[in-house]
C-alpha cells in the first residue's frame, strides 16, 4: 500500500520540487491522470482544473486507506501500482464520486 509521508508547507504556496498530478473527470465518466507515473521518493499532490479533488487510495481488499485532499503534499516512499477513488467538487456544487478511479504508477516497483 502507499506509504506516504505528510509534507508540511506552512507558506500557503506549493513547495518547489512537488510533482503535481492533474485529474480530469470527462463526460464519458473516465478519470484521466497526468502524469500517470512518478518516481519513488517524489513529493506529489493531486489537483484538478474542474475544482477541488479528493483522492482515496484502496487496498486489494477494497478497504479505503490513505486520503489526500486537494493540493495536499505527500512523499511516496514505496514503489508499485496504486488504485485510487476520485471525488470532485466544482464551485457551487456538492462532491461527486467519479464512476471510475485512477491509477498511479510509482517507479521502481522493486527496492
Amino acid at each position: 500500500m502507499v506509504s506516504p509521508t505528510v509534507v508540511v508547507n506552512r507558506s500557503g504556496s506549493r513547495s518547489s520540487g512537488v510533482q503535481e498530478i492533474t485529474l480530469i473527470y470527462d463526460s464519458y465518466y473516465k478519470v484521466s491522470v497526468a502524469p500517470k507515473e512518478v518516481n519513488k521518493d517524489d513529493t506529489i499532490c493531486f489537483t484538478s482544473p474542474q475544482g477541488r479533488v479528493r483522492v482515496v487510495f484502496v487496498s486489494p481488499f477494497n478497504d479505503n486507506t490513505v486520503e489526500m485532499l486537494d493540493s495536499e503534499e505527500r512523499k511516496v516512499t514505496v514503489g508499485g501500482c496504486y488504485h485510487f477513488l476520485c471525488f470532485f467538487t466544482e464551485a457551487g456544487e456538492g462532491e461527486t464520486e467519479a464512476r471510475t478511479g485512477g491509477i498511479l504508477d510509482v517507479q521502481p516497483h522493486r527496492p
